[in-house]
């Protein structure tokens, strides 16, 4: 395969060099002009024509004697080789290079071409050896994919599929259900937990499951991030056996078996140093979830079936995530598809998909207030001002997209009519002359997802309406989460999503030492918003839970620290032949589930 595709470059190279002549018609060479193209001696040259003969690609009548000028025809199509050795490479997981060389050929049929070919390969597909393989486009590679450095929801998703964690929280029944442990107990205050392993468990690369790989994982993430307030909370952890240990926290927490359900804490292999030293970990983790990853590139992620997995084995043999750059882009532009393949949210509403799953996201777009640094952001009444200048309808109707409706808080169910209900660019500047404001330039930060960016230039324009000077920072999200970053900014924007279990993800988020709100809190609510963090901790009561998570929004409300403008809709469109498809939280399919009929 290999050296068939290499002569198909040196045609192309003949090609490009020869422009002018066209395919079918004779035209004068010598020895010397080609071992220029070619690149190589007069014998290797010789030898490549002889090839290129044999494999049709031209026809050839030799010159006599040194120096003399042969004769040479094209006999193959540019357009359809370049078509062909692109399909090649994308095949061959190679989708980058394949992009590069259709570039790099001008002709608009030929990317139209290559373009409906790239769709046709999505989906399902049936392989000839009875393999069922899931393909689906993304915008770009998951090369970030150790689990206790998770930032983004993608790569979050993607852990899930090939780790687990002790527990896991299942949405439909809002149940705690056993991951690697079968079973768990704690002590009458919430202090000391213990957990009981499954036996027979194997990680990707053959390594036998026990209590040593969950205490390494715990001590590995404390490493590597000591501020990380769950681990800080963890006294010690005591192997108890093989497959039984027990943690010992510093401070009540009915929830512990809850949080660590969340990908930071799948478990990963003791051997991981070793393993480390002959892979690239964050690019190709083990774990021993239900697909282990055979290869992760910057063109291309597949993850194959774990035919060990102990929850039984996945349906699909293979899912293989193509990078293609401007999907969404070129979705848009070409003639809806007819069997939709799985597009997430970003292509979906460009694309009439036969079947969508929709639903409201809890969670809410937030403007966040620096409160804990000296500056003119101190002044209440230009807070005010900002979020009266920010009129949440309007921005709904100007954006679209996703946008659905004005926020007053994470959960969309307590909408408050008042929150935003009277802001005007008049009222705004009302507040505005009584402020201490001057003109100064305040620095807004957000990380690059494009419809953050539409937003903060659509913030940027409502505040200089009423005279608010604000200068835009797109950051990686990674920068964005170190703490350094954030405690400079003077406001950040950014889209807060909550999870299956909302009450784990603000404690998770009002906790982290890497969360926006925490580092942006003003340092006369930091205690009273600790206090509150800590109760909602030791409440084993769902409901009183809530409602003191309530009570710290309502808090950051009232100081007007955070500004909450809209809440999103998710939706997935799917192949109809696709069975066992759900949304979680994320607005991502969980593909152990899913099998085709």
């Amino acid at each position: 395969e290999g050296k068939q595709m290499d002569m198909a470059d040196y045609y192309l190279r003949l090609k490009k060099r020869y422009a002018a002549e066209a395919d079918g018609t004779w035209f004068p060479v010598t020895m010397d002009e080609l071992a220029i193209v070619f690149d190589c001696t007069r014998r290797n040259t010789q030898f490549l024509i002889q090839k290129l003969k044999e494999q049709r690609y031209i026809s050839w009548k030799p010159g006599l004697g040194r120096g003399n000028t042969s004769q040479l025809i094209f006999l193959r199509n540019k357009e359809e080789l370049v078509l062909e050795r692109a399909q090649d490479l994308a095949s061959h997981g190679k989708i980058n290079e394949a992009f590069e060389l259709i570039q790099s050929n001008e002709g608009e049929v030929l990317h139209a071409e290559f373009r409906t070919w790239l769709v046709e390969q999505f989906g399902v597909q049936k392989q000839k050896s009875e393999e069922d393989v899931l393909r689906y486009p993304f915008y770009r590679p998951v090369l970030d994919l150790d689990p206790m450095k998770v930032v983004r929801r993608t790569e979050a998703h993607i852990i899930r599929q090939v780790c687990d964690t002790l527990t896991q929280y299942d949405a439909a029944s809002g149940l705690l259900k056993p991951g690697l442990a079968h079973l768990w107990e704690h002590d009458g205050p919430y202090s000391r937990w213990t957990f009981y392993l499954r036996k027979g468990v194997l990680f990707h690369h053959g390594k036998r499951l026990t209590a040593e790989d969950v205490k390494y994982t715990f001590a590995r993430i404390q490493q590597w991030n000591e501020k990380d307030w769950l681990v800080k909370s963890v006294q010690t952890i005591e192997v108890l056996g093989n497959y039984s240990l027990c943690f010992e926290l510093q401070e009540p927490n009915t929830l512990f078996a809850h949080f660590i359900a969340t990908e930071r804490f799948a478990i990963v292999p003791d051997d991981l140093e070793q393993l480390a030293a002959r892979r690239d970990y964050a690019r190709l983790p083990v774990g021993t979830g239900p697909f282990s990853i055979s290869s992760n590139t910057e063109s291309m992620l597949v993850l194959e079936a774990n035919e060990h997995y102990f929850a039984g084995r996945p349906f699909l043999d293979r899912i293989e995530m193509w990078v293609w750059p401007g999907y969404e882009e070129e979705l848009r532009q070409e003639q809806p598809l007819a069997n939709a393949h799985l597009l997430y949210f970003e292509a979906l509403n460009k694309v009439e998909s036969v079947q969508t799953l929709n639903q409201l996201e809890l969670g809410s777009t937030v403007l966040t207030f620096n409160l804990s640094k000296p500056g003119v952001l101190q002044d209440l009444q230009l807070r005010q001002a900002i979020h009266l200048a920010l009129s949440r309808k309007q921005m709904i109707v100007e954006l679209k997209g996703r946008r659905t409706q004005p926020a007053s808080g994470f959960d969309p169910a307590f909408y408050d009519v008042d929150y935003a209900g009277d802001c005007s660019a008049a009222a705004a500047l009302e507040l505005l002359k009584h402020s201490a404001y001057a003109g100064e330039i305040l620095q807004l930060y957000t990380y690059e997802y494009f419809s953050n960016e539409e937003d903060v230039r659509w913030i940027q324009t409502a505040c200089r309406n009423i005279g608010v000077h604000i200068e835009l920072n797109v950051v990686s999200i990674r920068e964005l989460s170190q703490a350094e970053l954030i405690i400079q900014a003077d406001m950040i924007y950014e889209g807060e999503v909550l999870g299956d279990e909302p009450s784990i993800t603000l404690l998770e988020m009002y906790r982290s030492n890497n969360g926006y709100i925490q580092n942006h809190l003003d340092p006369s609510i930091r205690q009273t918003v600790e206090s509150m963090l800590s109760d909602a901790l030791s409440e084993p009561d769902e409901e009183q839970r809530r409602v003191v998570l309530r009570a710290v929004e309502h808090e950051l409300k009232r100081q007007v620290n955070v500004l909450f403008l809209y809440h999103s809709l998710q939706e997935v469109g799917h192949d109809p032949s696709l069975h066992g498809i759900s949304l979680n939280a994320w607005g991502k399919i969980n593909y152990k589930d899913v099998w085709v009929k």
